[in-house]
Protein backbone atom coordinates (compact mmCIF):
# COMPACT_ATOMS: atom_id res chain seq x y z
CA UNK A 1 0.00 0.00 0.00
CA UNK A 2 1.39 3.39 -1.01
CA UNK A 3 1.39 6.31 1.37
CA UNK A 4 0.00 9.57 0.12
CA UNK A 5 2.45 12.42 0.11
CA UNK A 6 1.07 15.79 1.15
CA UNK A 7 1.91 18.67 -1.13
CA UNK A 8 3.25 21.70 0.70
CA UNK A 9 1.91 24.90 -0.76
CA UNK A 10 4.13 27.91 -0.13
CA UNK A 11 2.71 30.41 2.33
CA UNK A 12 2.88 33.34 -0.10
CA UNK A 13 0.68 31.46 -2.60
CA UNK A 14 -1.93 30.78 0.08
CA UNK A 15 -1.95 34.45 1.04
CA UNK A 16 -2.22 35.59 -2.60
CA UNK A 17 -5.03 33.11 -3.32
CA UNK A 18 -6.99 34.19 -0.25
CA UNK A 19 -6.57 37.83 -1.27
CA UNK A 20 -7.93 37.14 -4.77
CA UNK A 21 -10.83 35.13 -3.35
CA UNK A 22 -11.65 38.00 -1.00
CA UNK A 23 -11.62 40.50 -3.89
CA UNK A 24 -13.93 38.29 -5.95
CA UNK A 25 -16.38 37.94 -3.05
CA UNK A 26 -16.34 41.70 -2.37
CA UNK A 27 -17.00 42.47 -6.06
CA UNK A 28 -19.95 40.06 -6.09
CA UNK A 29 -21.43 41.57 -2.94
CA UNK A 30 -21.08 45.07 -4.39
CA UNK A 31 -22.89 44.07 -7.59
CA UNK A 32 -25.75 42.54 -5.62
CA UNK A 33 -25.99 45.52 -3.26
CA UNK A 34 -26.08 48.04 -6.13
CA UNK A 35 -28.94 46.16 -7.78
CA UNK A 36 -30.77 45.85 -4.46
CA UNK A 37 -30.35 49.53 -3.58
CA UNK A 38 -31.41 50.65 -7.07
CA UNK A 39 -34.63 48.66 -6.73
CA UNK A 40 -35.38 50.09 -3.29
CA UNK A 41 -34.27 53.71 -3.71
CA UNK A 42 -34.75 54.38 -7.41
CA UNK A 43 -32.19 56.03 -9.66
CA UNK A 44 -32.34 59.57 -8.28
CA UNK A 45 -32.21 58.59 -4.60
CA UNK A 46 -29.44 56.11 -5.31
CA UNK A 47 -27.44 58.85 -7.05
CA UNK A 48 -27.80 61.06 -3.96
CA UNK A 49 -26.83 58.12 -1.74
CA UNK A 50 -23.67 57.44 -3.74
CA UNK A 51 -22.66 61.10 -3.71
CA UNK A 52 -23.07 61.32 0.07
CA UNK A 53 -21.27 58.10 0.95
Amino acid sequence: MRKLRLVRIPRHLIIAASSWLSKIIIAGVQLVSVKFLLEILGEESYAVFTLLT
